[in-house]
């Protein structure tokens, strides 16, 4: 089912207070018990980037101080944990073997990581393609790229989460797994799919960001397209979930 709202703060509480009340399981991931609905989606018809306020003011000032912090990171292309941990010293029980580098580093992902592309084979083409021209490009390029050639392309995939990143004992498996921009009706539509969400520590966060790529990407397609307007914003999550031990925030958050 679809829950449709008007802008991204009533879309959030909306999902605190079905994962808390009306949640579909209740199981223990690594032995921490969670309240989770699968597939959970919702969409926002006037997606905006500002942070989240929910009913606890105090709670608020954390969320609006840290929104900006995160959002400052992943434009900032940076994927060093001790640009992160300057945020919050939680990264730093996600940092990689190489001691100096995190994974879901979301700006670097789509923005500086070269990550997308056949270096065998151009498109098209039935030949080898040269090193480091044009087939490798940023998940970003690949976008930008797939709308201007296609308007009513399906095809502008934004990958967050990579092969690479699956490693056992890897402590930070990277969340979202991947965006969909659609232009439909001259206005940008974005869809973000993630294995997992935490509403307290990501989605809250994460949330204002997402928003603004849908800005970001008409700014970079409105040379191509005069007409475009910002469209909507939809979220799928294969797991939204709360872990029980943060009670009393949500209860607080949700104003009870």
């Amino acid at each position: 089912m679809m829950n449709k709202h008007l802008d991204i703060h009533d879309a959030y509480i909306s999902a605190l207070r079905n994962v808390w009340y009306n949640y579909e399981y209740r199981c223990s991931p690594r032995g921490l018990p969670i309240r989770e609905i699968t597939d959970y989606t919702f969409r926002v018809t006037i997606p905006i980037c500002e942070p989240i306020e929910t009913a606890d003011e105090e709670r608020n000032k954390v969320i609006e101080r840290y929104t900006k912090q995160e959002v400052d990171l992943y434009n900032a292309c940076t994927n060093r944990v001790e640009d992160f941990a300057k945020a919050s010293k939680f990264w730093n029980k996600l940092v990689n073997p190489d001691e100096c580098t995190i994974n879901s580093a979301y700006g670097y992902l789509i923005w500086k990581n070269r990550s997308v592309g056949n270096p065998k084979w151009e498109s098209g083409i039935r030949r080898p393609c040269q090193e480091n021209s044009h087939c490798q490009r940023t998940p970003w390029d690949w976008c930008v790229e797939s709308l201007r050639r296609d308007k009513d392309t399906r095809q502008a995939i934004l990958r967050f989460s990579l092969p690479e990143h699956q490693w056992f004992g890897n402590k930070d498996q990277v969340c979202t797994m991947h965006g969909n921009f659609l232009i439909r009706d001259d206005c940008l539509n974005l869809i973000i799919i993630m294995r997992s969400n935490d509403l307290m520590k990501g989605l809250v966060y994460d949330l204002p960001w997402f928003v603004s790529l849908i800005d970001r990407m008409v700014d970079d397609l409105k040379d191509t397209y005069p007409n475009l307007r910002k469209g909507t914003y939809t979220h799928m999550s294969h797991s939204m979930h709360i872990y029980e031990k943060d009670e009393a925030a949500i209860l607080k958050m949700i104003g009870e």
